[in-house]
């Protein structure tokens, strides 16, 4: 079964339009190739729409609906995709970081998840009231091997500094934390910095948001408050990517970072 065999189109718009390009696509008796042309494109690139791992650009939407005399079918749809909250993002999250082999994050309040330890991420689950908190640990645990597994994902994460100062659980669990952090700093794939405490603000600042980059696509999300939002739009993940690389201008460096975080750690008793 191809990847298209997966797509959710009543879960999700931007599943709806690559089955819809497909449908449309072959309804025509064109290929892909032939598509591609008209799109300005190369053929992966439309095998990547129709499967859902890259979404339709608005621009190429627009050809589309003048090609085919859609009347605006597809850029609507692409429109109101944008704007829309993806009931299955979670799982399209955790599909694409599962397959991530860079992952660029930036948390203003927590730990990222995949840095989390057991106590840690259990007293953030239980101070939000989780109902399935032993669930959602597990989950989050689970999530971490593709730091650990044969070809490990590389991960280059910013901390806030009041991400590290924050305390979740009770001492022991957060001198825990830390200490996994310094131990993990350590390894050759993971990149920790932390923002400079001596900056009241930086460029880039706002909601935590992650860049993942996998060999058949990439995603961007972005978490603002209660909402979540995942984009496999490329002009959206460069924002991100830009935003990142500010947000980095204004951290310290590796070593200043696990500095700080050692010296949070021991103030700790």
């Amino acid at each position: 079964m191809s990847r298209a065999d997966f797509l959710r189109p009543d879960f999700s718009l931007w599943h709806l339009i690559a089955v819809e390009l497909r449908r449309q696509r072959q309804m025509r008796r064109i290929s892909g190739a032939a598509l591609a042309v008209v799109l300005d494109c190369d053929r992966s690139t439309v095998a990547r729409y129709e499967s859902g791992d890259v979404q339709l650009p608005t621009g190429r939407a627009r050809v589309l609906d003048h090609e085919w005399g859609l009347q605006g079918l597809f850029e609507n749809l692409v429109k109101h995709a944008k704007n829309a909250r993806d009931l299955d993002w979670w799982e399209t999250f955790k599909e694409y970081e599962r397959r991530a082999n860079l992952i660029k994050t930036y948390e203003p309040s927590l730990i990222p998840g995949l840095l989390q330890r057991e106590a840690y991420a259990r007293a953030i689950f239980t101070s939000s009231r989780r109902t399935d908190a032993d669930d959602a640990v597990t989950e989050r645990l689970a999530r971490q091997e593709i730091l650990t597994r044969q070809d490990p994902c590389t991960l280059m994460a910013i901390l806030d500094t009041a991400a590290v100062l924050r305390v979740f659980g009770d001492v022991d669990a957060m001198r825990d934390q830390l200490g996994h952090l310094l131990e993990v700093s350590e390894w050759p794939n993971v990149y920790l910095r932390v923002t400079s405490d001596k900056l009241i603000g930086y460029g880039g600042v706002g909601c935590g948001f992650s860049v993942m980059q996998t060999p058949t696509g990439d995603l961007g999300f972005a978490n603002y408050g209660t909402t979540a939002h995942i984009s496999l739009d490329p002009a959206d993940i460069q924002e991100q990517a830009i935003r990142y690389d500010q947000i980095g201008m204004s951290s310290l460096s590796v070593e200043a970072s696990r500095a700080f975080i050692a010296k949070t750690l021991d103030s700790l008793s």
